[in-house]
């Protein structure tokens, strides 16, 4: 059940037809079979609607057995594709462009999948929070629509063991996350502009109920969106493919 539902404005919004939103999110209807995430909540159709007209809708989704709601957003941005694509994968340069402190990767390459990456996050006048993510890319979605739906997941799976001293010396001075999870969905409208469905998922431990956690996340929903579509014009340090 969906509930709690924000419209926000931001720079990079870009408004587009209505109609050709809602045909093509029809068209690749099918594809959402072959997500990696199957918790993902669903956009309900009048949501793709708002964004039609340049908004960013966020909002919160309860899921059943969880105190901790899924934060979600969904916006329509003035960047292709693949540069957007690129973006999301920069995990360098978000300590620039987002509210992460520092980002290390522990696993994998740098743009590559999968990968696990190390993060921090300051929580102003509250502990500072910390967590490890595998971070994959879905390549039969992207094979099946010639690179014009992509998918990229990431989730917690309880190891923790494997960051390096740098990223041991900046866990020292925050409290770890063990839950987190989400996933960005991108859509190609035309060539230029994106359907972007983002959702962030996370129980933050201590002292910070779980509900006060949910929404302040999809009060930074805009924000995420808009900074990665910061990075994707900026230009970034993962290849444009």
């Amino acid at each position: 059940m969906l509930s709690a539902v924000f419209v926000l404005t931001a720079s990079f919004a870009h408004a587009v037809e209505p109609s050709l939103v809602l045909a093509r999110v029809d068209e690749v209807q099918a594809l959402r079979a072959l997500r990696l995430d199957a918790k993902a909540p669903a956009v309900p159709r009048s949501v793709y609607t708002e964004a039609a007209g340049g908004a960013v809708v966020t909002g919160l989704e309860q899921v059943e057995g969880h105190k901790a709601k899924q934060a979600w957003g969904v916006a329509i941005v003035d960047v292709p594709i693949a540069r957007y694509w690129a973006a999301i994968n920069d995990d360098a340069s978000k300590v620039d462009y987002t509210r992460l402190d520092y980002a290390e990767i522990l696993r994998g390459t740098a743009c590559g999948s999968p990968r696990r990456v190390f993060q921090f996050l300051p929580v102003p006048l509250l502990t500072d929070r910390w967590w490890v993510i595998d971070i994959r890319a879905n390549d039969a979605l992207r094979t099946r629509s010639n690179g014009r739906v992509r998918e990229q997941v990431w989730a917690t799976d309880g190891d923790f063991a494997t960051p390096t001293p740098t990223a041991t010396a900046w866990a020292a001075k925050g409290m770890h996350i063990d839950f987190t999870r989400g996933a960005w969905l991108l859509i190609d409208l035309d060539g230029t502009s994106t359907l972007v469905e983002y959702y962030t998922w996370a129980d933050p431990g201590g002292s910070v109920p779980a509900g006060l956690a949910s929404s302040m996340a999809a009060g930074g929903i805009d924000d995420t969106i808009q900074s990665i579509a910061t990075l994707a014009t900026k230009g970034t340090r993962c290849p444009v493919d």
